[in-house]
């Protein structure tokens, strides 16, 4: 199964880099993806991580934008550490040393999406692939960590053409492409009942 998995991540992966962009700031598909994700308040889902070498990890994913932009990442497969980002701030917890480590991705693009202040008029995007069933856009961007390509993969509406989920992004820093995708039996948007209480707040402490 898990190299199944692998095959179908690495799939993935060289489908989104591989085709050419067709169109660049597309007016109609901008005002789309940043009303999607702008508007998105709560997502409680399962995920699966790939990166371009095969390494497979998954877990679960909260995203929470009441008070404050706060994620909960937690790795039950391939990683054995907690993550949690409020406003920007990531705190690691490696659950087998019980030590924090924290950094920042508040210059990154993926801080944007999080947080719902996508500006794509702002950005340097390509559309890759506008279908009838699916739309992936791609972010370009540097920062003080380098430059970072994010991919934004949303699955849509066949009848309306309209965004129905967001599938995917793919984070490539120049160095190792990485596959974040959703289980859409397990995704849940603007669900707030889906949040656990609590959930915001690493489960163990530093020694």
């Amino acid at each position: 199964m898990r190299d199944y998995l692998r095959l179908i991540g690495l799939t993935f992966l060289s489908i989104c880099f591989s085709v050419f962009p067709i169109c660049s700031k597309d007016t109609s598909v901008q005002t789309q993806v940043e009303a999607y994700v702008n508007g998105i308040k709560f997502i409680a889902a399962k995920f699966e991580q790939v990166t371009n070498s095969g390494e497979i990890y998954s877990g679960n994913f909260w995203l929470s934008k009441k008070k404050k932009m706060m994620v909960k990442i937690d790795y039950l497969n391939g990683l054995n550490q907690d993550i949690l980002i409020v406003d920007g701030n990531v705190t690691i917890l490696n659950k087998d040393t019980a030590k924090l480590y924290r950094c920042s991705i508040s210059q990154t693009p993926i801080y944007a999406i999080l947080t719902g202040s996508l500006d794509l008029s702002r950005e340097n995007f390509d559309v890759i692939e506008n279908s009838s069933c699916r739309l992936r856009v791609k972010i370009k961007k540097s920062s003080r960590f380098g430059s970072i390509d994010v991919t934004l993969v949303f699955l849509k509406y066949e009848k309306t053409g309209n965004l129905k989920n967001l599938e995917a992004w793919i984070i490539d820093d120049g160095k190792t492409e990485t596959l974040f995708s959703f289980d859409p039996d397990y995704l849940f948007i603007n669900d707030e009942n889906k949040i656990p209480s609590g959930i915001f707040a690493l489960s163990q402490a530093p020694n």
